[in-house]
């Protein structure tokens, strides 16, 4: 029985190569015809090639969109600093506009004021020379008549008929 137990087999290296090809031939045939991983590698691969053209699109147009709004927030810069100018002119020349009517209305009142005074003044004079006039007639119609002598008066009315006389003939 030693015998035999020497006699055994050794582990020789060839057997190491063939055992492990035998393995692999087995693996692969397991992997390849019955688990089928290639074709779950190729989907996977495909998947992933997809996902990244998806992500390449995406990201295309989220560029576009940002160009698109850094665009639109330009424009709105410009439209808010046109209306800004815009705003300025309008208020300046409104501006202008109530001055020049403040002075229209202004000189309107004047002129108004200037009539008014006038038309007092005139008013004023006209009854200071009817008072003046009154109290001159009543002057002198006191100074007459304490100055007057009966005589007097019919001298003047005897002057007064020859003159009525005169114009008649």
């Amino acid at each position: 029985m030693i015998l035999l137990l020497e006699e055994a087999p050794v582990d020789h290296p060839v057997w190491r190569v063939i055992n492990l090809a035998v393995f692999l031939a087995v693996m692969i045939y397991i992997f390849r015809y019955r688990l089928r991983i290639g074709k779950v590698f190729e989907d996977r691969s495909a998947g992933i090639v997809r996902e990244l053209e998806e992500a390449r699109k995406e990201k295309e147009e989220a560029e576009r969109r940002l160009i698109e709004i850094e665009s639109r927030l330009q424009q709105v810069d410009q439209e808010s600093a046109e209306i800004r100018a815009r705003a300025e002119i309008e208020a300046r020349q409104e501006a202008e506009r109530i001055r020049q009517s403040a002075e229209a209305d202004s000189e309107k009142i004047r002129q108004l004021a200037r009539r008014e005074i006038e038309g007092g003044m005139r008013a004023a004079r006209a009854e200071l020379r009817s008072y003046v006039a009154e109290l001159s007639v009543g002057l002198a119609e006191k100074a007459i008549r304490r100055d007057m002598r009966p005589e007097d008066d019919a001298k003047i009315l005897s002057e007064y008929v020859r003159e009525l006389g005169e114009v008649n003939k």
